[in-house]
């Protein structure tokens, strides 16, 4: 079982963020690691730079992650995604970008925490 010192180095992780569970998440796929973790729980969170679209933790010794365009759902602390319009408005009009954790940054850049821009995460850039 991977934990998240075994990827820290090749997916180039953030530093973590702490974050707070909202709503129920139930990793049940996989029998010998499933298991709940309830509304309220604290999350430390690491940003991928070679996988933007996901995030990472670490729960109960074993690896998780949650895809960022759908995290806002289970945990603080992640904006919704923007609409299309809005990201074409932030690549024609101003050139700058913001990511889940509402800080500026260029279109293929990353926040001062280490958050990627909306964009990296959809996939757009």
């Amino acid at each position: 079982m991977k934990t998240l010192n075994d990827i820290r180095a090749t997916h180039q992780l953030s530093d973590p963020k702490t974050v707070t569970t909202k709503q129920v998440l139930n990793f049940s796929k996989d029998p010998e690691t499933a298991i709940v973790i309830p509304v309220g729980e604290s999350l430390q969170v690491h940003f991928s730079k070679t996988n933007p679209g996901r995030l990472y933790f670490e729960y109960a010794g074993a690896l998780r992650s949650l895809t960022v365009v759908n995290a806002h759902k289970y945990i603080t602390g992640i904006a919704k995604p923007p609409s299309v319009a809005t990201l074409q408005k932030w690549e024609w009009d101003s050139g700058i970008c913001k990511t889940p954790t509402g800080r500026k940054t260029e279109p293929d850049g990353y926040g001062d925490d280490g958050s990627p821009s909306w964009m990296l995460v959809m996939g757009v850039i």
